[in-house]
Parts: C-alpha cells; structure tokens; sequence
C-alpha cells in the first residue's frame, strides 16, 4: 500500500524543515532517509561506497513511499506530549526507543508539531577555543 497524499506532504515538508536547520546533512545508512547534525567533515570509515555523514542522527524518516509513512524523533522534554497528541510509540528500529525515540505516524500529526519535534534536534557540539 502506497502512502497517501497527505502523508507524502507532511513527509517532504518534515524533510525540508530539517534540512533548513543548521548543520543539517541528509544521510541514508540502511538505504533509509535520515537527517543528522554534521559535526566533522569527511565519511565514516565504515560506510561502504564513500559516502555518509559523521554527527549524530535527529530524524529518521525512512523511506518515502512507504505505505505507513512515519517519522522517528528523540524526544525528551516533549515526549509525553507527543505520546498523548499524536500516539507516538517508542521506536522499535535498531532499539532507539530505550534512548528516548519516538515514532509517529504522519497520518496522526500536524506539521507544526512534527516541526517543533525535529527542531527539538541534537546541536552539534561546540569546540572551546
């Protein structure tokens, strides 16, 4: 089952916001779509074929066309909200919700939420001079 409409525009507008944040780089280990905070230049030296970003990842929305089109967010100060608004779920992929990610279906979230969710994001860290 394909994603509707509605769930392909709250996707690529949760992609276009992260991507407008500072030091955001898109990323696709598992040939899935997630967004990190580049924190240092170059690849990982374990990613295959070149490619990749080093910093820590703040969104993973899998792939577009998925027919339960979902966004995956760490959450901390906002997490009870997101459970009680949107029925968020602790994500299952690679254990992450024991670090405080959540899933959400986009088909149960406004946009302006799942935006102050992401931009709840890591910073980066910052070098003392």
């Amino acid at each position: 089952m394909a994603a509707t409409n509605a769930a392909l525009r709250k996707w690529d507008a949760a992609r276009a916001f992260a991507l407008s944040l500072p030091a955001a780089e898109e990323d696709f280990p598992w040939d899935d779509v997630v967004i990190k905070v580049r924190t240092k230049p170059g690849v990982p030296r374990w990613r295959k074929f070149g490619e990749g970003v080093h910093g820590p990842m703040f969104l993973w929305l899998g792939k577009r066309d998925a027919g339960n089109a979902a966004a995956s967010v760490k959450l901390n100060l906002s997490y009870d909200a997101a459970v009680a608004i949107a029925g968020a779920t602790p994500t299952t992929m690679s254990g992450l919700g024991q670090w405080g990610w959540l899933t959400v279906a986009l088909s149960r979230v406004e946009v302006d939420f799942l935006e102050d969710w992401i931009d709840a994001r890591p910073r980066g860290r910052r070098r003392s001079e």
